[in-house]
């Protein structure tokens, strides 16, 4: 049997080892994004793929056709959200600028008797409105929105040929990660010092939780955007790809959800004099926002993400802040994180801290001193 190894050889293989990762790390660092994706479609598209080797017995054949619906759900629909975004949205910032929507809200604000209450009612407390102060800054706020987001797109739609390739590269990470997922989870459980079982635990519960919200959120943003276009096509109104676009996105965030759109986008109509638009819109914002967050999302997500809605919209809108866009997918994955560990606390460690506490109570000596009335 070879003898231990030594204090020095244990540092020294630690320090090598921690060498090693980081310049690991710093290699595949301008990747992470990349890879972050691939995994993650590969654990969303692992189901279709396990259903697909039953019936081909060909891993390599089976993942081809993976990637294949990944790029026909994913890559082409993203596509043309782009080229439709790129070509609406200089449109939607030149209405901001011209239209007389901003004169209009002033025109009403001004005139409105329960609006004069509120400014008198505010003003004993020291608080006075500036109505051209305050429609300046939501001028200024849309433009700047506007601009953000033309740019965001346009550097997409002209760098296009980097998006292709960027796409290609999670697509051949997909690849190999739908075929050596088994070996990659078993190298990682080896790795973990935890027992099989809590990793097993913390696997398992972390994919299900994290498959249902963001499987349960994309579908139901995809849906609600999809929908809320079609009804902007319907009605007349500008940009429906854009909007709808906006409106898939902002799906995501519980407690406002698409009413960030439909909601102003009533209260424009109302100020334009299109009272029954306004209503519809209303209408269309409630029935919508009713079934698919009270129908179909709890059939399809059921119990197993139950998270609380104010934390999802703070991790989502702390993502943002962090990593852009992509913090609509860090910030829910960092908090369904949190409460797997917590899960796994409550069954694993909380029962032996409690056993600890209670032997400890019984073998305390008894108080002499003790007094007693």
């Amino acid at each position: 049997m070879a003898a231990p190894p030594s204090l020095i050889q244990r540092i020294t293989f630690l320090l090598i080892s921690l060498v090693s990762a980081l310049m690991l790390g710093m290699v595949l660092w301008p990747f992470w994004t990349q890879l972050f994706l691939a995994f993650l479609l590969a654990s969303v598209f692992r189901t279709p793929y396990i259903r697909l080797c039953a019936r081909i017995r060909a891993p390599w054949a089976a993942a081809c056709l993976t990637c294949l619906l990944i790029t026909l759900c994913v890559f082409l629909p993203l596509l043309f959200c782009i080229g439709a975004l790129s070509a609406e949205i200089p449109g939607v910032i030149n209405l901001i600028k011209e239209n007389d929507v901003l004169l209009l809200l002033q025109q009403n604000l001004q005139s409105s008797s329960l609006v004069h209450r509120i400014d008198d009612l505010l003003a004993g407390f020291g608080i006075h409105m500036d109505f051209e102060r305050l429609l300046g800054l939501i001028s200024d706020l849309s433009t700047t929105v506007g601009v953000f987001v033309y740019n965001q797109v346009s550097g997409w739609a002209a760098n296009i040929v980097r998006f292709v390739l960027q796409f290609l590269l999670v697509i051949v990470g997909v690849f190999f990660l739908l075929i050596e997922f088994d070996r990659l989870t078993d190298f990682l459980l080896r790795l973990s010092p935890l027992p099989e079982s809590q990793n097993r635990f913390l696997i398992d519960r972390f994919s299900a939780i994290s498959g249902a919200v963001l499987v349960g959120n994309s579908v139901s943003g995809l849906i609600q955007g999809v929908c809320g276009g079609i009804y902007f096509a319907a009605m007349g109104l500008i940009s429906p790809v854009l909007w709808g676009s906006v409106m898939a996105v902002v799906a995501f965030m519980p407690i406002v959800g698409i009413g960030l759109v439909l909601l102003p986008t009533a209260l424009i109509l109302v100020l334009k004099g299109s009272g029954w638009q306004a209503l519809a819109t209303v209408l269309f914002y409630l029935l919508l926002t009713f079934v698919v967050d009270y129908l179909f999302k709890p059939k399809f997500v059921g119990n197993r993400a139950n998270l609380p809605p104010l934390l999802v919209l703070l991790s989502i809108l702390g993502g943002m802040n962090l990593s852009g866009v992509m913090g609509i997918i860090y910030g829910p994955l960092a908090l369904t994180a949190f409460f797997t560990l917590v899960d796994m606390y409550l069954l694993e460690y909380q029962p032996y801290f409690d056993r600890r506490g209670a032997s400890g109570r019984h073998d305390a000596p008894a108080d002499t001193n003790e007094w007693h009335p």
